[in-house]
């Protein structure tokens, strides 16, 4: 409770402030600026959008000063806010035992709302994910939290801004545990999550109504889940995980590109949004159908274009070839701005332009089954394309299916697409293979520096030293000559070789003896000439901890392990640091 609800009082305040600052720039900049007129999410009426020449060519300027702006917000003030954060918070977990300057989560606000109400294509996940996480590793600091305690808070302060903002208090504790590996979960954050998650969604929730992030159709709430349907959504994952896959590499090249880039840190956001806003400004001009859709929907969140593909209002819900059509440009086009905007440093989430593409792509695989299959899949169907795309797309190049199953439910507010969604998402995650959009996430718990000393103990206490001897040690007879010795050490990494010959055990040699000798005479001098006893000998089946223990004991650094079963030999050596070195990934941790 400590760590929790202060964290989703704050984590909702903070939400709710960058949630204003988006809708307050955006208004100004792109509505009184450049005359747009963009639908808003989560209407059941009609919604409108509409752009205008010349204004609408204050667009691309827009967006190059915002990113001019944010690129001077990073380079000198906080490299932290540059893209779009999600991986700032996981590396900060992995990486730093949960320290988030705290300065970050208020730079991140203010440079998110630029880029965001300058029209950068983006969403607002990861900006919350790293207000929420600062403010959790900041109250851990607070408080005097240990560094555990302040990993669970920072990840617990990502999950609530999340579930603020979305409206999806549930799911967004479930994505914080789940988003930091691709395929574990952090268990001890679920339950400070969970309550951080519904204090800040109560408190941002109060502020702007309890209802849910889009507007479920009508026809939804007749919707029946039927079996014959489900070969459809199986074809669904599939595109979503193939879609997935060609956004992940464009942004993962796109971002690889301008930060290998010789330009000044100041000019790549600018730059990104300069070729962003040229691309805006060509689709603009060559695809003017349906009130410039495709173009309109690629700028700032785009979450009214996706309310409006759910209320089936192209067209007047005739999804005809030109629709379909319309939809796949403006698929393309959102994932080629994001690529610029954010790849280049802008400071916008992920998650927001996955929504956007895989509703819309939901919409387009739904509205070419209407098509082609008009009485298994009626006009009403189709929204639940959007929903179930939306979870598909994001889920599997997220690798956090569960929390983006659970949290698009909660968006959207409808419980009776969860079979066809579950199908459809882990299809798309089998797809999507190993590739994911967070760099900085990783494999397993196992495998994370914030779980290597606990991880390191258990299998001390679990591994017989004699199956590190018999990896680490390398046996050498007596006659090899000491430049052969020298070489053999270096090259397997070992500072200490076991002198044996024919069974017989000499003693050991040091790494450090051996490059003692002049080099002249190590050719014609062999190893037995200064091999040392050792004074510690081990039994092979004691644990490396017990080990480690009778070392320090002894006051030695190495140690002779001997075989338990006969005829008894000596197994190998092991030395001190070998031990606390060891890479366990690869023994068996059976017991002593």
């Amino acid at each position: 409770m400590i760590i929790a609800v202060p964290i989703g009082i704050v984590a909702g305040l903070g939400s709710a402030l960058f949630y204003y600052l988006i809708t307050l720039s955006s208004g100004l900049l792109l509505g009184q600026i450049a005359g747009l007129s963009l639908p808003v999410e989560g209407g059941s009426g009609a919604l409108s959008w509409s752009s205008a020449y010349p204004r609408v060519l204050f667009v691309p300027l827009l967006l190059v000063v915002g990113g001019l702006v944010v690129g001077a917000i990073s380079w000198s003030l906080a490299p932290e806010v540059a893209g779009h954060g999600t991986d700032a918070t996981i590396a900060a977990f992995h990486q730093r035992a949960g320290k988030v300057r705290a300065r970050v989560p208020i730079l991140k606000t203010i440079a998110s709302a630029i880029t965001l109400g300058t029209g950068g294509s983006g969403g607002r996940e990861g900006p919350t994910s790293q207000i929420g996480g600062g403010f959790g590793s900041l109250w851990a600091d607070i408080v005097g939290l240990k560094d555990r305690d302040r990993r669970v808070a920072l990840a617990t302060g990502m999950g609530a801004g999340i579930g603020a903002i979305f409206r999806a208090p549930l799911g967004g504790a479930v994505y914080a545990a789940e988003i930091l590996y691709t395929g574990d979960f952090e268990p001890e954050v679920f339950v400070p999550a969970i309550i951080a998650s519904v204090v800040a969604f109560s408190v941002y929730s109060s502020i702007f109504g309890f209802h849910t992030l889009f507007y479920t159709p009508s026809t939804l709430a007749s919707y029946a889940f039927t079996p014959n349907r489900l070969p459809l959504y199986a074809v669904l994952g599939v595109v979503c995980g193939g879609m997935g896959l060609l956004f992940t590499r464009m942004y993962q090249h796109t971002e690889s590109w301008f930060n290998t880039a010789r330009w000044h840190p100041v000019l790549r956001p600018m730059l990104g949004a300069a070729v962003a806003g040229a691309i805006f400004l060509g689709a603009w001009a060559l695809l003017p159908q349906q009130g410039h859709f495709a173009s309109l929907s690629s700028l700032t969140v785009g979450y009214g274009f996706v309310q409006a593909a759910m209320n089936s209002q192209l067209d007047n819900g005739q999804f005809t070839m030109v629709v379909i059509g319309i939809l796949i440009a403006a698929i393309l086009l959102r994932m080629v701005m994001t690529s610029f905007v954010v790849g280049s440093g802008g400071s916008a989430g992920l998650f927001g332009t996955s929504v956007v593409v895989g509703a819309l792509l939901g919409t387009a695989v739904g509205g070419t089954f209407h098509q082609l299959l008009p009485g298994l899949v009626p006009l009403s169907v189709v929204p639940v394309f959007s929903i179930v795309g939306m979870m598909s797309f994001f889920g599997g190049i997220s690798k956090a299916p569960l929390g983006v199953l659970i949290m698009v439910t909660e968006m959207v507010g409808s419980y009776t697409v969860l079979p066809a969604a579950m199908l459809s998402i882990f299809i798309a995650y089998v797809v999507t293979g190993r590739t994911h959009i967070y760099r900085e996430q990783l494999p397993t718990r196992i495998q994370s520096p914030a779980h290597r000393d606990e991880y390191r103990g258990y299998f001390l206490a679990n591994t017989s030293v004699g199956e590190i001897a018999e990896r680490q040690s390398e046996r050498v007879p007596p006659s090899l000559p000491i430049h052969e010795a020298v070489d053999l050490a270096v090259l397997h990494g070992h500072s200490v070789l076991s002198v044996e010959s024919g069974g017989t055990w000499a003693g050991a040699v040091f790494l450090s003896d051996l490059l003692e000798v002049p080099e002249e005479k190590r050719e014609t001098t062999p190893v037995i000439d200064i091999a040392h006893p050792v004074d510690l000998v081990l039994p092979a089946d004691l644990s490396a901890e017990a080990a480690l223990r009778e070392m320090d004991r002894h006051h030695t650094t190495v140690a002779a392990i001997l075989s338990v079963q006969p005829p008894l030999r000596i197994l190998g050596l092991v030395t001190r640091r070998g031990i606390r070195d060891q890479d366990f990934s690869g023994i068996s941790s059976g017991g002593p």
